[in-house]
């Protein structure tokens, strides 16, 4: 069975605190059978902890499909050359592969979906806290940006004449 036979798996991947799409696909290998939870320590509010248990949980989750998905396989393979009694347990063992596979699929299905509304919940508390004076720095901020690139492109047209004045008296 190949990975698109449950959707793709790299779709159900740890989701930071603000997520962003970049344009790249995040593909994460799906295969880890070890990995890299993220720090507690970075953890401020009860919100980071739920995002970070599901991120623990979709990690796991990820890990188990692919044993299972290897399991699957194997037992796929030995069923072919199998005897009648030994083929039929592992028909067995791939039909509970499959379902296992099923059910993890499922719960990473719910996890996303778990993320998608703390970060639409974290956006509108976000979009709630925006107030007027946080509106007027950001103003002044980009006015001031404005400000020295026009200085700026006003010194290179400045230095671009004077040296076109300097070749023209030449």
């Amino acid at each position: 069975m190949a990975e698109n036979d449950f959707g793709r798996l790299s779709l159900f991947a740890p989701w930071p605190r603000s997520p962003v799409y970049d344009g790249g696909i995040g593909v994460l290998p799906a295969e880890a059978g070890y990995h890299d939870i993220e720090p507690k320590a970075k953890v401020t509010d009860a919100d980071d902890r739920l995002r970070l248990l599901l991120n623990d949980l979709t990690t796991e989750m990820r890990a188990q499909f692919a044993f299972f998905r290897r399991l699957r396989l194997a037992a796929d393979r030995k069923s072919k050359s199998a005897t009648d009694d030994a083929g039929k347990e592992l028909r067995a063992d791939v039909k509970a592969a499959a379902d296992a596979m099923s059910l993890i699929i499922r719960t990473l299905e719910k996890a996303d979906e778990l993320q998608r509304r703390l970060a639409a919940a974290r956006q509108s508390a976000d979009d709630q806290n925006f107030d007027s004076k946080d509106y007027a720095d950001a103003r002044a901020h980009f006015l001031d940006l404005i400000e020295k690139r026009a200085e700026e492109l006003a010194e290179r047209k400045s230095a671009k004449r004077s040296i076109a004045g300097a070749s023209a008296k030449d």
